[in-house]
C-alpha cells in the first residue's frame, strides 16, 4: 500500500469509528423504538465497515 492509500485508510477508519459512536449516542437518546432500532442498525453497520477496512490492512 502506498503512503497515500494508508492515509486514506486512516481517515476512513476514523470516520467509521466516529459515525458508529455518534449513532450509538443518538440511539440512547431517542424515545421512538422504531427510530432507535434504525439508528442502532446504522451503528452496527458502521462497525462492520470499520471491521472490513481493518481486514484490508
Amino acid at each position: 500500500m502506498t503512503p497515500k492509500e494508508l492515509l486514506y485508510m486512516e481517515d476512513a477508519l476514523g470516520m467509521e469509528q466516529q459515525l458508529k459512536v455518534k449513532c450509538y449516542e443518538y440511539a440512547t437518546k431517542v424515545q421512538d423504538s422504531e427510530l432507535k432500532n434504525m439508528i442502532t442498525g446504522l451503528s452496527r453497520s458502521h462497525q462492520q465497515h470499520f471491521d472490513d477496512l481493518i481486514g484490508q490492512l
